[in-house]
């Protein structure tokens, strides 16, 4: 796992594949026809311990293995988010904003598999993390924020299904950031990192109540208990108009 994250960086440049290379609303795959259905050496993590980008050999529930295990089961979620809007319909810009994200986690990942004090100048320069990572997801949280209305209720998961997963895929973002602080505390990892998961579970939420409005669903709103009337949840149509 850790050589296909470095792979996957050393092949496309996030600023350049990114804003160039992926195609409007397609999925890319980076299979190639040279490589073989899974990579030699398999087994050598048998005993409990795997190997980081530099060699180091490490036990799998080290912090390090920990944040690169949440950061990979974030993107495989992502993945199952983006199958459900390109489902949907109606959502090929949301689909390829997931698309990117799942880059994005790519890079993270061989960051996190760059210790620094134990890695060589070349191999950090590699994985070094990629600012312009965090300036795009700022204006991607702007750019489908300004279509939503104002919220002024605690919002519940819901709202359809692609809504409810991306709601899910945000609070396991969360996860992810919280695994990445005991290596931020270490001087293990760019603090940028941090910041970039963030803001990723920002902008998941804000996509999650734009997979409601665009399937014309319906967002579940907290109520406190004691008011509740008959036993019904007061709802809010996300595509009317905005007052």
């Amino acid at each position: 796992m850790i050589r296909s994250f470095v792979h996957l960086r050393s092949t496309s440049k996030f600023t350049v594949a990114l804003s160039s290379v992926l195609p409007h609303h397609k999925f890319f795959s980076t299979s190639r026809s040279d490589l073989r259905g899974f990579k030699q050496g398999r087994g050598t993590g048998d005993s409990g311990q795997s190997s980081l980008y530099n060699n180091e050999r490490r036990w799998k529930d080290d912090d390090t293995f920990n944040a690169l295990g949440a950061t990979d089961e974030l993107s495989s979620f992502l993945g199952v988010c983006g199958m459900s809007a390109l489902n949907d319909g109606k959502m090929d810009d949301l689909v390829e904003t997931l698309t990117r994200l799942q880059c994005c986690l790519q890079d993270v990942g061989a960051h996190l598999a760059t210790p620094p004090k134990n890695s060589s100048e070349r191999k950090q320069k590699k994985t070094a993390f990629d600012l312009a990572m965090v300036e795009w997801i700022n204006a991607e949280i702007d750019r489908y924020g300004d279509e939503l209305p104002p919220i002024r209720q605690f919002i519940l998961s819901g709202g359809g299904v692609t809504s409810a997963q991306l709601q899910y895929a945000r609070s396991i973002c969360r996860r992810a950031e919280r695994s990445i602080v005991p290596l931020m505390r270490e001087e293990d990892v760019d603090p940028m990192a941090l910041k970039f998961l963030n803001r990723m579970s920002d902008l998941l939420f804000v996509l999650g109540r734009t997979a409601c409005m665009r399937s014309k669903n319906e967002e579940l709103t907290y109520l406190r208990p004691d008011s509740f009337t008959n036993m019904k949840w007061d709802r809010k149509s996300l595509h009317d108009k905005k007052k």
